[in-house]
């Protein structure tokens, strides 16, 4: 599933595309994966300027004139494409045209990816986010002490927008094993876990830009450090171990502190 880096990336490529310009179409294709009709999409939205994109979370949200927000959640296989005055591509579930004719298509093949029209944004904080602060972490985690430390992060109740990947790559870089109890990790490594969730989401956003600047679809993962079906060893020589852990394919090594 798409994950902060990814969706950072495309947000920012799809407001250098469509920010400022005036919506004057809106098609939708698939009834069953918006939360609301086609004819009140084209009463509130048609005739509006798109603002601003936002990234909340795992989701993108396209903020119109009036504060009026279509939020976009892409799911295992959704993707954005754009298209020039009609759109050729299969599997759609809404169309966006705007005045200039440039187009924006939401697709996925599976189903799943969805769209809602004026969410509400989640308290939860975003990983990126001033809220999500050392303190909010530590207490997280003695809160929640029982949990083991992936599916803590991986949770979108506890902090939105870090999935399945860059845990792996977080625990890692934190010298942190997957299946570490929360409420046993001490505070000294609460700090390092803290700074590697920042570290490793921010260079990995660099790394897409680096390979594919233009980006609005799909993952970039070749360059994951740990989790990465292609390595062996990790940077440091760890030999790279992969286990089904909850349900999750979990890649990491043995340089990794157990906490229990």
């Amino acid at each position: 599933m798409l994950e902060l880096p990814d969706l950072q990336v495309f947000r920012k490529n799809l407001e250098r595309k469509f920010a400022g310009k005036k919506l004057i179409e809106i098609e939708v294709q698939n009834v069953f994966k918006i939360d609301a009709h086609e004819s009140t999409l084209q009463k509130t939205l048609v005739g509006k300027n798109l603002k601003t994109i936002t990234r909340e979370g795992k989701e993108l949200f396209f903020y119109f004139d009036s504060n009026l927000i279509l939020s976009f959640h892409l799911m295992l296989n959704g993707k954005f494409y754009f298209f020039n005055g009609s759109n050729s591509h299969s599997n759609k579930i809404i169309e966006l045209l705007f005045e200039d004719k440039s187009g924006l298509v939401l697709t996925d093949k599976d189903n799943y990816a969805n769209v809602k029209f004026n969410p509400e944004v989640p308290a939860v904080p975003d990983a990126c986010s001033k809220e999500f602060t050392l303190e909010y972490l530590g207490e997280g985690l003695k809160k929640r002490r029982l949990k083991n430390i992936k599916d803590l992060l991986i949770d979108q109740k506890f902090v939105r927008g870090i999935g399945n990947a860059y845990v792996d790559e977080i625990l890692w870089a934190a010298k942190i094993h997957p299946m570490s109890r929360a409420g046993k990790i001490p505070d000294e490594k609460i700090k390092e876990l803290y700074a590697a969730i920042n570290k490793t989401l921010t260079e990995a956003e660099q790394e897409i830009i680096k390979r594919e600047p233009e980006i609005i679809s799909g993952e970039i993962r070749d360059f994951l450090k740990v989790h990465n079906s292609k390595l062996k060893h990790s940077p440091t020589g760890g030999t790279i171990k992969k286990e089904n852990i909850g349900n999750r394919i979990t890649y990491y090594t043995d340089e990794q502190i157990l906490y229990e």
